[in-house]
């Protein structure tokens, strides 16, 4: 089992079934553990709660997770999608790109607001602490949390899952996908240097790497999960904003110009 680590500002516990939690005396240690363990290690994507009892679901799992709702066997995530296509035409500007696949369409909805199997993720550990701490969030637990997962061993283990069955849809749909859409629809998903992930349906994340990773694991932590202070949240944001981590930064249009000049006046000093 890997080791406990520590650093300026933060701790964290042993690797446990793939997962790492750690946690920061402040804001300032969230930054050093950055700079001290993940500069160099570009394969984490990362992932910002308000609360640390948030699941890592897709919003879709949580309206049809009441099954009682639906019709046994009916397909509800088909017919969601076939609808949402239908109810896009003539929506989408001049020469829309048609021939999409079926993830770049959920990104599509995602961006709009259409619950979906898909989970959003940033390249930039700031841009997802943006998130966790945003002003509008009353629901503040004693941390926030960052999620960090790696790619590169999400992909080792999605190659091993398929090595050792037979690759049929089944067996695929056991692995974590990661879907980087080419449409030009969703401009905020460029600054914000987003990406998805998509499980298996109704398993979140964290149960997916426990569920693929055991105790003895000797490739080290598949995901982390780095606790912050709710308490540190207007330095957070005045040293976000600093970085150009904002609304008007990450939302490039009306919106977002208008939730910036909010928290402006909302933060003393914001600027």
């Amino acid at each position: 089992m890997d080791k406990k680590l520590k650093g300026q500002g933060w701790t964290s516990t042993k690797v446990i079934s793939g997962i790492r939690e750690i946690r920061c005396e402040s804001w300032n240690g969230f930054s050093s553990f950055i700079d001290q363990r993940l500069v160099d290690y570009d394969s984490y994507i990362f992932r910002g709660h308000a609360r640390a009892d948030w699941k890592l679901e897709p919003t879709i799992d949580r309206i049809l997770a009441d099954k009682e709702k639906f019709k046994p066997g009916e397909d509800r995530r088909v017919k969601h999608l076939e609808k949402f296509k239908h109810a896009t035409r003539g929506r989408r500007g001049q020469n829309p790109k048609l021939d999409m696949c079926e993830n770049d369409w959920w990104a599509l909805g995602q961006h709009h607001g259409l619950l979906t199997p898909l989970l959003d993720w940033s390249e930039s550990p700031f841009v997802s602490a943006y998130f966790a701490f945003l002003p509008e969030f009353n629901e503040f637990d004693e941390s926030v949390v960052i999620y960090a997962l790696s790619r590169t061993s999400c992909e080792r283990k999605n190659a091993l899952i398929l090595k050792n069955s037979e690759s049929n849809d089944e067996t695929r749909a056991s692995c974590i996908e990661f879907v980087r859409p080419f449409t030009d629809e969703n401009p905020r998903l460029i600054n914000q240097r987003g990406l998805f992930t998509r499980t298996p349906d109704f398993v979140t994340v964290d149960e997916w790497v426990r569920k693929n990773y055991d105790d003895s694991s000797a490739n080290g932590a598949c995901l982390l999960k780095v606790h912050i202070p709710s308490f540190d949240r207007l330095t957070a944001l005045k040293s976000l904003n600093r970085m150009n981590i904002n609304h008007l930064s990450l939302f490039p249009d009306l919106d977002g110009a208008s939730k910036h000049c909010n928290t402006s006046l909302m933060i003393s000093r914001y600027g």
